[in-house]
């Protein structure tokens, strides 16, 4: 990677550690630090400042708002933002309706669409997963019938993200029922406000709400909303896919974990002193620590992929799998440390506000991200989706 010098690099660093100390406020900054959710309006807020900044969508070219940086500078971005601390901005938005409206809109489509999607005037969700269709995504059913001058789409999707925070959704509907599951698919961008679309919470175990089911009943869709030709849409989630694969590693976030823990380890002590001085936690935070290290050279070894061969295909699997379960690792390690401090704490058993619940700091939140990450086990493929690639690609069995 030699499209930023050391030196260079070391000052883009830098710059993006003094934005967001100076323009995240430390209520936000104390969210992302105990792993808790950030506000629709404080994610919005947020963006708006990145756009102002110039840095609101690092992925796309200049003349649509985003910034022409090549590979490298966007990875060394988005790891400095997660590792000072910054939120998160959810990706349907910037990282996956921006490209393939870049790569397969229409010049009225990209007019219309990504501005708002840039500044987020619209809060976009992606509908994909149906109760019947999942890993395998080409058997999906929501059905769309060409009448005219619009669509009219019937069935349902589940696992929407932000779906009760969305303006409007893109979505693959099956328009062709007759054909190969992969070539009757296309991709419809849906206004969440049109009749006939009804948005149910799904709640986590833990009480947080970030999935839904979105059902469709009559709804519908002028034929200017979909995105390529008819029965096409299958190429363009898959290309939609790839914008996803170096992000799922979660290198950075298990790096700004593991310093959790240290913490956590020193803060805390038994009988015999602080936690970190003990032989045994000494080896676990140790071996946690060298997973987490290997984990962030295997993701620069995919982003080295990406810009030698413009893909890193299987690999992808790996950094999946791996990204998950050292994360995973990270948090049980912060629970073991944490104790009692660690128990998930909800004010609907006593009626407390949730702040006053427990005396553990930002242990006490670590629940709720250990079992949050049992989702990404399953989404975007589950771990043993991702195995079977694996095997059959790189095993060959």
């Amino acid at each position: 990677m030699t499209d930023l010098s050391r030196s260079e690099e070391i000052r883009f660093r830098q710059e993006i550690r003094e934005f967001v100390a100076s323009e995240v406020p430390e209520s936000i900054r104390l969210k992302v630090a105990q792993g808790r959710d950030v506000s629709r309006d404080e994610t919005i807020a947020w963006q708006r400042k990145l756009v102002a900044r110039g840095w609101g969508a690092v992925h796309w070219p200049k003349r649509w708002g985003g910034t022409d940086w090549s590979l490298q500078k966007r990875f060394v971005f988005e790891e400095e933002m997660a590792l000072a601390g910054a939120p998160s901005i959810p990706p349907f938005n910037t990282r996956m309706l921006g490209p393939i409206l870049l790569e397969y809109g229409t010049e009225e489509q990209k007019a219309r669409f990504l501005p708002g999607a840039l500044n987020m005037d619209q809060w976009w969700c992606q509908g994909y997963s149906e109760p019947s269709a999942g890993s395998d995504l080409a058997a999906l059913r929501t059905r769309a019938v060409r009448e005219g001058d619009y669509y009219r789409v019937n069935g349902g999707k589940i696992w929407t993200s932000y779906a009760h925070y969305a303006d409007w959704m893109f979505c693959l509907v099956r328009t062709d029922p007759e054909a190969k599951k992969q070539k009757g698919i296309s991709f419809l961008l849906l206004d969440m406000r049109s009749e006939g679309v009804s948005v149910e919470p799904i709640h986590h175990f833990y009480g947080a709400h970030l999935l839904n089911q979105v059902l469709l009943e009559d709804v519908k869709v002028p034929v200017e909303q979909r995105i390529g030709e008819e029965n096409t849409g299958w190429t363009t989630a898959k290309a939609l896919l790839e914008h996803e694969r170096l992000a799922t590693s979660r290198h950075a976030e298990a790096r700004r974990k593991l310093g959790r823990l240290l913490a956590l380890a020193k803060a805390n002590q038994d009988e015999s002193g602080a936690l970190y001085q003990r032989a045994d936690l000494k080896a676990r935070i140790a071996e946690v620590a060298v997973q987490v290290k290997a984990l962030e050279f295997a993701t620069r070894r995919g982003l080295e992929m990406l810009i030698r061969d413009g893909r890193i295909g299987v690999f992808a699997s790996s950094l999946n799998l791996k990204g998950v379960a050292i994360n995973q690792a990270v948090d049980e390690a912060i629970m073991d440390i944490a104790g009692v401090d660690a128990l998930a704490a909800d004010a609907a058993y006593d009626g407390l506000p949730r702040d006053l619940l427990n005396d553990g700091g930002d242990a006490r939140y670590v629940a709720e991200s250990r079992y949050y990450l049992r989702g990404p086990a399953i989404a975007a493929g589950s771990n043993e989706v991702q195995r079977n690639i694996i095997a059959k690609h790189v095993l060959d069995l």
